[in-house]
């Protein structure tokens, strides 16, 4: 793990995201129903294809030697962020709880991912088709209307104006996507990259849409995972600095020792987190009445798992506003191209 960025690079998995979800789900379940690791490891090895043979072998070899489960999940490369719902799990001694937590989270999390996808390749298959025809217009029919306007000495409309403007525009957007495209990488490889993880997070949570959803989503982990520490019987302190040694999250390596050196201050838990910017603005409340009525773990549960709830809600609402929005698109631009056939068509007759 790179303590220097947000985006880390490693070797990719044989896992997808959804199976690693599944898999680390069915893992939980297991372990709830009084199966030891290496066993509930080796029960669902069968249900794997035979390309994981060589993970599962690995990880129990690995579970043999003494490794926590954290560790073998990150010889085999799985995502950072599901990791760490184990690692907390263990700290708290409820591995079973923090395997389905983690596992259903990011289910559902790959799940809206392929929603986003299939609701993108219609327009990126219909930009390409539009691509072809608009070329076949500038090049084989354009040319033809604009001779016999000439030869007919009648003058171009606007529409006419708009495809030759358009012929000279469209052959160089290819080239802007990809020198965008050069640009965004040498800006993430050599700048973003580059920054403190705590500077990081506060430029991605600039981004319209996807900021309120990294708030969002880092209030309910820290919140869940802190509820869990602090229901296993640790102190607020000692949840913190677990937090902080973390190596598998850099942003809460480094929030958590600034959180950590507040707390040996005397600060209050509340004030500590009305002065984050990377947490909703109720984290805080939550942790007063918490820690007034001596049930703070609790508090953050239901919290947590309100937070949850907010999020699949914002995802859904934000889902049904693209869906129709792509269509319109698609709707104008079919229309835009039987009027480019069209109206020359009438121009001339009318010229005539």
């Amino acid at each position: 793990m790179n303590l220097n960025g947000w985006f880390t690079k490693k070797p990719k998995s044989k896992w997808t995201l959804k199976e690693q979800a599944v898999f680390i789900t069915k893992l939980g379940e297991l372990l709830a129903h009084g199966y030891p690791l290496a066993e509930a490891i080796h029960f669902l090895e069968f249900q794997e294809s035979r390309k994981k043979a060589g993970d599962f072998n690995q990880a129990i070899q690995d579970l043999r030697s003494g490794h926590p489960l954290h560790q073998v999940l990150t010889n085999l490369t799985f995502h950072p962020e599901l990791v760490s719902f184990i690692f907390y799990g263990e700290q708290y001694g409820d591995l079973d709880r923090a395997l389905k937590e983690g596992g259903d989270y990011w289910k559902k999390r790959t799940e809206d991912t392929e929603k986003v996808k299939k609701l993108m390749i219609y327009p990126i298959f219909l930009f390409f088709f539009v691509s072809i025809v608009f070329y076949v217009l500038q090049s084989v029919l354009l040319p033809k209307f604009q001779t016999i306007f000439q030869t007919m000495n009648v003058k171009q409309n606007m529409i006419l104006n708009v495809l030759a403007a358009s012929s000279v525009i469209l052959p160089l957007i290819p080239f802007i996507l990809l020198g965008m495209l050069l640009i965004f990488y040498l800006f993430k490889q050599f700048w973003f990259d580059k920054l403190c993880p705590l500077r990081q997070r506060r430029l991605l949570m600039k981004i319209p849409l996807a900021g309120p959803f990294i708030k969002l989503y880092e209030t309910y982990f820290f919140a869940s995972q802190f509820s869990g520490l602090l229901a296993g019987g640790l102190s607020i302190n000692e949840s913190i600095k677990l937090f902080s040694v973390n190596q598998q999250q850099p942003f809460y390596q480094k929030l958590c020792s600034i959180i950590k050196d507040d707390l040996m201050e005397g600060r209050s838990l509340e004030t500590i987190f009305q002065e984050q910017p990377y947490f909703d603005k109720n984290l805080s409340i939550i942790a007063a009445n918490g820690q007034k009525y001596g049930r703070l773990d609790s508090e953050l549960l239901h919290y947590s798992r309100f937070l949850l709830e907010k999020i699949e809600e914002r995802m859904n609402t934000i889902m049904k506003v693209i869906q129709p929005l792509l269509f319109s698109i698609i709707g104008l631009v079919i229309i835009s191209i039987y009027m480019a056939v069209l109206l020359p068509m009438f121009s001339l007759l009318d010229g005539i």
